[in-house]
């Protein structure tokens, strides 16, 4: 293949670097062949490997049952939620496909949403299930506290901004890539807390932290174009002036993002004080009528035999939750009628709680399983330690969420001692449970006393001196009151940190005037400190 070189960039290469003839002309060809390879790669870099991006993030079209079986491998009851759930996920991205793939075709040019709006207590599974409906779908998926957002303009995170989020889960070269994803194949957005953002009824005029965005949010879902950029931001500003400066003139469109594909989940637990989802909603029900914004009952037909609610009987109002009862509550009617789908979860029992623990594909028993194997130990649980557990956390009233503190509070000691130690088996029981601090120190045959007086004097510098009377005294309150010597210890010394704050050395002996008295170290640390007083005085 014959080959020209320019006699020009020669003679620039020989002056340039002061070297012969023969150098810059083979320094020309290689540059070329360099520049050739680059040039193939950004093409390369631009569009085929877009295109394998794409193909690998391409979702799949699930119907609502096979989604409805994926999320019940994660999730317990809750089967009206997951259903409704299912449903919108299953038609919304199946429509995005079929309007993609036969743009000419469709007598549909715009569809209509299946948004959808969930009430319900805190920790029963609302913002999870998204989560594993995200996982199934491939989609980019965002979950967000609405608390954390404010009305466009103002200081702090908008409602634009979560679209902008969205649009970084997506793997791509650049944010226009990025967002050209979400528009061609869609994505989901879960909004908690949205109750936060209902209206106070006692406030007037414009709520930017709580009106504002919900009209913000009622944007989004109406579609609305969004910059992927912010451009409130410093590098968009500064952008802009220099376009300005050169007389570029940009598309704006080009960096604009359209929600129409974005599929929205609204939910929060509709609790406060006054006024809660549930009350609106009994008030509404036992009056067989329908509340009015201002207080009245609009009556709509009774039943002379219909039973009042026994007292105690246990009812989900959130079942019964219409459109008005959202309104009533403080969120806007257009967020009401732009969210066609409601739905709403269930307070988890004590039996919710196990089949949580047991049955789950990622069960948190099967987790710490795996962190206990990590160190060569196998962990087992009891069916007694499970029932506990619940019991503990069904108390605790946050559902599943107790279920970590709990088994943190249980086994956060045993996971810090054990590994590296010759313990290759731990049974989990209710014995171990009820008494965990005790029974990892039996495990390890140290005595409780010796554990408290040296972690004190670890923490504090100072030696506290338990004699054997004194050991049984607390050894006699543990067995009366039926709890742990450890936390014995716990209630009658952990005052004696006051020792430290009052300037005391050396050794200090407890003895059973301290023992008797709970507030012995609150009264001896407002003793002195009254004596500072004086002394500065």
């Amino acid at each position: 293949m014959k080959i020209s070189i320019p006699r020009e960039a020669i003679t620039e290469i020989m002056a340039s670097y002061n070297c012969s003839e023969e150098e810059a002309a083979k320094a020309y060809l290689d540059a070329r062949d360099n520049a050739d390879d680059a040039f193939k790669s950004f093409l390369e870099q631009r569009f085929d490997s877009q295109k394998q991006t794409v193909g690998h993030l391409d979702p799949k079209i699930y119907t609502p049952k096979e989604i409805k079986r994926h999320l019940d491998k994660y999730v317990i009851g809750q089967e009206e939620y997951k259903k409704r759930l299912a449903i919108a996920a299953a038609y919304h991205f199946a429509m995005i496909k079929y309007l993609r793939e036969n743009p000419d075709y469709q007598t549909v040019k715009r569809f209509r949403k299946k948004n959808t709006i969930t009430a319900g207590p805190s920790g029963s599974g609302k913002t999870y299930c998204v989560e594993v409906l995200g996982d199934l779908l491939q989609v980019p998926t965002l979950i967000i506290d609405a608390t954390d957002y404010t009305e466009a303009g103002y200081v702090g995170k908008s409602a634009d901004d979560m679209i902008r989020e969205l649009i970084d889960l997506v793997p791509g070269h650049n944010r226009e890539e990025q967002a050209r994803f979400i528009s061609r194949y869609g994505g989901l957005i879960c909004i908690d807390e949205i109750d936060k953002k209902a209206k106070n009824g006692a406030s007037t005029g414009h709520d930017i932290s709580r009106e504002g965005f919900q009209r913000s949010v009622l944007k989004l879902i109406e579609r609305k174009l969004v910059p992927i950029n912010n451009p409130y931001s410093a590098a968009s500003q500064i952008q802009e002036a220099m376009d300005r400066q050169r007389g570029e003139k940009t598309n704006k469109q080009d960096n604009m993002i359209s929600t129409e594909n974005i599929l929205f989940i609204l939910g929060g637990s509709f609790e406060r004080t006054y006024d809660n989802l549930e009350s609106i909603v009994k008030k509404r029900v036992q009056h067989k009528g329908r509340v009015r914004e201002d207080g009245s009952i609009e009556i709509i037909g009774f039943s002379v035999d219909e039973k009042k609610n026994e007292k105690g009987k246990l009812q989900n109002f959130y079942r019964e939750a219409e459109a008005d009862d959202f309104i009533n509550f403080g969120l806007l009617p257009e967020l009401i009628g732009r969210s066609p789908i409601r739905t709403f979860v269930n307070l988890l029992s004590k039996n919710d709680l196990i089949r949580i623990m047991q049955e789950t594909e990622d069960s948190i028993l099967n987790q710490y399983k795996m962190e206990f194997k990590l160190f060569n130990i196998n962990l087992d649980f009891t069916s007694d330690a499970v029932e506990y557990v619940a019991e503990i956390s069904e108390n605790q009233k946050t559902g599943a969420r107790a279920l970590v503190s709990v088994w943190e509070n249980i086994l956060t000691d045993f996971q810090f001692e054990l590994p590296g130690l010759n313990f290759s088996k731990l049974e989990v029981t209710r014995e171990l449970c009820e008494r965990s601090k005790d029974y990892l120190l039996k495990m390890l045959e140290r005595s409780p006393f010796a554990d408290f007086v040296e972690n004190f004097k670890k923490e504090y510098g100072i030696e506290l001196i338990l004699d054997e009377e004194v050991q049984n005294c607390f050894e006699q309150y543990a067995q009366q009151n039926d709890i742990q010597i450890s936390e014995t210890l716990k209630k009658f010394l952990s005052g004696a940190s006051a020792l430290n704050y009052m300037g005391v050395k050396g050794p200090y002996k407890i003895t059973k005037e301290i023992v008797k008295d709970e507030k012995y170290f609150d009264k001896l640390f407002s003793r002195w400190y009254e004596e500072q007083k004086k002394k500065t005085t």
